[in-house]
């Protein structure tokens, strides 16, 4: 199993960052922020291959590029299905935004009959385990060619979150503070350091790759994968092979 970062940051971007998404063999998408779509071009990623899309929350940056994306597929007439997955709301809050951003009229037609909206079900390759985070967060359990992987979300420490990911090839967990920040992390229900780490020992997960990074959290990430080859860090310009 091939991962792709089209992105590894938090909400408070910075020069050169992109929100967090990844691509699993080009054809399976998790979360998709407002850059993802240039990423997607940059990475030579066919968007006509992508078969699903995986939302954890409704925040800006974890699915705002959605409509950039139907956007994309209705003025290119690619007409291959899509189907995007998350929690309750998403399909209706998609549809506001397309309605907010004036799209065409007749770019409806492809829309309406190439993309297919899941709301809280598991599909045949992910279950839905439930985060902790200021609203709804679904966190995935991904199986695909043999291997699994477990996608957080946005989330405070989590039981749930841990035994979703029990014994999966790779945990992907957003690592948004450190330590000295826990009070600022639980106000917002975000992970420290600490909190990834228990998650990852506890789920006995075989590989670690902390996102939704911040800029301290950046240099622990690339300080941690140098320490332990269990941990990886979530580089742009490489492929992770599982």
């Amino acid at each position: 199993m091939k991962l792709r970062f089209l992105g590894n940051w938090s909400s408070n971007l910075k020069k050169g960052k992109r929100n967090v998404s990844f691509a699993v063999e080009g054809a399976f998408i998790f979360d998709f922020g407002p850059h993802s779509l240039e990423s997607l071009f940059e990475h030579g990623i066919e968007i006509s291959k992508i078969n699903t899309v995986f939302i954890s929350h409704l925040h800006l940056d974890h699915y705002s590029g959605i409509p950039e994306l139907l956007w994309h597929k209705a003025n290119n007439g690619i007409r291959s299905k899509l189907t995007i997955v998350g929690p309750k709301g998403i399909k209706e809050n998609v549809y506001i935004m397309l309605k907010a951003l004036n799209t065409p009229a007749p770019w409806y037609e492809l829309i309406n009959s190439t993309a297919n909206f899941i709301e809280d079900r598991d599909t045949e390759e992910a279950k839905i385990f439930k985060g902790r985070h200021i609203i709804q967060d679904n966190g995935y359990r991904f199986t695909y060619m043999g291997r699994t992987l477990f996608y957080s979300g946005d989330t405070a420490y989590s039981e749930e979150i841990a035994e979703g990911a029990k014994d999966v090839d790779c945990l992907i967990h957003e690592m948004t503070y450190t330590d000295e920040d826990e009070k600022i992390a639980e106000y917002w229900k975000h992970s420290t350091y600490k909190d990834v780490i228990r998650v990852f020992e506890e789920s006995g997960a075989k590989m670690l790759i902390p996102v939704h990074l911040s800029t301290k959290t950046d240099r622990l990430t690339l300080k941690l994968s140098k320490e332990n080859k269990q941990i990886k860090y979530p580089y742009t310009d490489r492929e992770i092979i599982l």
